[in-house]
């Protein structure tokens, strides 16, 4: 939800209502979407390059081993399924378009936002290795999480505004103010702890002396992503602030609401200032707004107890939901994509940076999800003579040139699906499942001998892109893709340290990283295969191994590899002779030869032309963690103790905000020109 201006409002430094605190030996439920974005962008960790995340991996890594440390329990709850009753519908329009601008903006050197298509996956895998107890929601989580914590009375860690409302009996612990990366010691106990700072409702209300109760239609009034009220005409709360400084709207309502002793009273003068037409839309709008913040008893603590399913997916609109899917979703083991699929028969596609004159990269990996809503909505089996079921479709919304657009996309299936039902298809024999996926990626079984099981949905979803992006990718494309899954295979291994490959990661947090359209584009789109690669097999109950997405893509260490190879140096350079490196980059190559064949490899051009243009980002750079004691000690402390994005920043929307070019329109039209020439661009660290 979140009430704009509230965050800022609260933890100014010229207002008392955070208190400090040495925050140790608890539990903590933890808004899992809010924590990775809150990270990923606070740590500086590339977003123009397609994102690295083996920075990302270690620095999870490393929040976890410190709450460890502090014998801080946590409990991590991530966002699922969008609303079923759809009340959130024109926020999530409104910042879908907000990241489309902030794509672009990052595209052509400006600053943005943009989160790396596969964080949440490398997320929620790195979790599971871990043995962090996860729950994915089946709709949004904010309500379940307060709901857990007035169950717990534990705190809360999160940077939505809405936890300032929610009336909770323990603390809510802005992300803001927890300083997770330096542990403390308590010199008289020697016990280490995290410095953070807290809120609480019972305090803040007592400040500005009002009934806590007031807080919902504080919110309500305020508006926030459920509720958009009309003009209240005669009422400008700002004339009821008192202080005189920023953030005086907000001010102004609450010391306003202040005077009333209950929510009634003060609804019943507000509803004088409204039009009589308006009354009756106004009054069920606030009071529906102030029902999303009561809390009653939620479902999680006993999903994070015992694995029960929670009764909203057994009876409702989530029944739509087949009963096996539920404990992988809330284990959040399967994207959450399905639900809206489902549920709405709607996605939302990512937005990353990429050319914005080309069509949009999800464009690249449509057949994949064509089949994954076959298998979600086709359903009925087809009669005794074939007859073709009646079509289904999806709307999916993506980017048309630098504007959102919404496109019907039908549902498909392959040969082996025509007998194949949802609610059953995890019983189906491997071999069924399997074929699905390969008819799909366009191979067939035998291509598979003589690849690794722990490599072969990698390369699957690679050969697919190769056969199917637009522009064809060039040669240097594929081998820098391999260069970084060698990277990111041998990494943590000391002696890969003499590599030429892994001198030249380093390197990229020391001097300018390009960024060259093309490559962010074809590198955007094998993202956005291997993602609906991943989502197919997870929906097929994995026929397939699946690969640790965090080692699999490093933006910046691909882009600069590419970048070297068309500098001229040659490719045999960057890896020792005889090294582990370049043993698992032969065996890479040797894959992708199996799969499309060496005259495809010989057609494909070299790419080995100069090309200059580019833009530079900062790296973060950390240090490999081991996680084995880390994954024992989450897994034994949670056997013995089982008992959110802000959108609250009213100026970060204002800095990604920009004019939009049109210009792209006409462009579009010759896309796939292979002539076509890229700008060049270059800016300094």
């Amino acid at each position: 939800m979140g009430v704009q201006g509230l965050k800022s409002y609260i933890e100014s430094s010229n207002r008392n209502y955070l208190r400090s605190w040495a925050f140790r030996d608890n539990r903590l439920i933890i808004d899992g979407c809010n924590l990775f974005y809150s990270l990923y962008f606070d740590c500086n960790l590339d977003q123009m390059h397609g994102g690295d995340y083996d920075a990302f991996e270690e620095l999870i890594i490393q929040f976890f081993k410190n709450l460890a440390a502090c014998d801080i329990r946590p409990y991590v709850v991530l966002d699922g399924g969008t609303d079923h009753t759809d009340k959130k519908l024109d926020t999530i329009m409104k910042r879908k378009q907000q990241k489309i601008n902030a794509a672009y903006a990052l595209s052509i050197g400006k600053t943005g936002r943009v989160l790396p298509m596969l964080v949440n996956k490398v997320f929620r895998q790195l979790l599971h290795k871990l043995k962090v107890p996860l729950v994915q929601c089946l709709e949004e989580a904010d309500w379940e999480i307060a709901a857990l914590a007035k169950e717990w009375n534990c705190p809360v860690l999160s940077n939505d505004s809405d936890f300032y409302i929610f009336n909770l009996k323990a603390e809510f612990l802005p992300i803001t103010h927890f300083q997770w990366e330096n542990v403390s010691v308590d010199r008289r106990t020697n016990q280490k702890f995290i410095q953070v700072k807290y809120f609480t409702v019972g305090h803040f209300c007592e400040s500005i002396k009002m009934n806590a109760d007031l807080l919902p239609l504080f919110a309500s009034i305020s508006g926030n992503d459920y509720v958009k009220l009309p003009n209240i005409k005669g009422l400008e709360w700002e004339e009821y602030s008192v202080t005189g400084m920023k953030n005086t709207r907000i001010d102004g309502l609450l010391n306003w609401l202040s005077k009333f002793p209950g929510p009634e009273e003060a609804m019943s003068v507000l509803l004088k200032y409204i039009d009589t037409k308006e009354k009756a839309i106004v009054q069920e709008a606030l009071l529906n707004g102030m029902e999303e913040y009561k809390l009653i008893s939620g479902s999680l603590a006993q999903f994070f107890n015992s694995n029960a399913i929670p009764q909203i997916a057994l009876t409702g609109p989530l029944q739509v939901l087949p009963k096996w899917t539920l404990e992988p979703l809330l284990e959040g083991r399967m994207s959450s994509t399905i639900i809206d699929a489902l549920l709405h028969q709607r996605v939302f596609l990512m937005s990353q940076v990429e050319n914005f004159e080309l069509p949009c990269s999800s464009e690249t990996s449509r057949p994949i999800r064509q089949v994954i809503y076959g298998l979600l909505l086709l359903r009925e089996k087809q009669t005794a003579d074939k007859q073709a079921i009646s079509k289904r479709y999806v709307e999916e919304f993506g980017r048309q040139d630098l504007m959102i657009r919404h496109q019907k996309v039908e549902a498909k299936q392959t040969r082996v699906m025509e007998e194949l039902q949802l609610d059953t298809l995890r019983k189906e024999p491997h071999d069924v499942r399997l074929q699905v996926l390969l008819d799909t990626l366009g191979v067939s079984s035998t291509m598979l001998r003589g690849i690794p099981g722990a490599l072969q949905l990698q390369m699957l979803a690679t050969r697919y892109w190769l056969v199917n992006a637009q522009p064809q990718p060039c040669q240097v494309h594929l081998w820098g893709l391999l260069l970084g899954m060698v990277y990111g295979k041998l990494r943590s291994t000391p002696k890969t340290e003499r590599d030429m490959l892994f001198r030249l990661k380093r390197q990229t947090g020391r001097r300018k990283i390009y960024l060259e359209e093309e490559a962010a584009h074809l590198y955007s789109q094998w993202q956005s295969c291997l993602t609906w690669s991943l989502n197919l097999n997870c929906l097929l109950c994995l026929p397939l191994s699946e690969p640790e997405c965090a080692r699999l893509y490093s933006g910046t260490l691909v882009h600069e590899v590419v970048r070297e190879l068309r500098r001229g140096i040659a490719l045999e350079s960057l890896l020792m002779r005889g090294s582990s490196a370049e043993q698992l980059f032969k065996q890479l190559k040797d894959a992708i030869v199996s799969l499309v064949g060496e005259d495809f490899i010989k057609k494909m051009k070299t790419g080995l032309e100069r090309r200059d243009a580019g833009k530079t980002q900062s790296g973060y750079k950390g240090q490999n963690q081991s996680i084995d004691d880390l994954s024992s000690w989450f897994e034994h402390l949670m056997n013995e103790d089982i008992d959110d994005n802000d959108d609250d920043d009213p100026d970060w929307n204002k800095r990604n905000s920009m004019a939009i070019r049109t210009r792209h329109k006409a462009k579009a039209r010759n896309a796939y020109n292979p002539s076509k020439k890229y700008d060049r661009r270059c800016f300094d660290l």
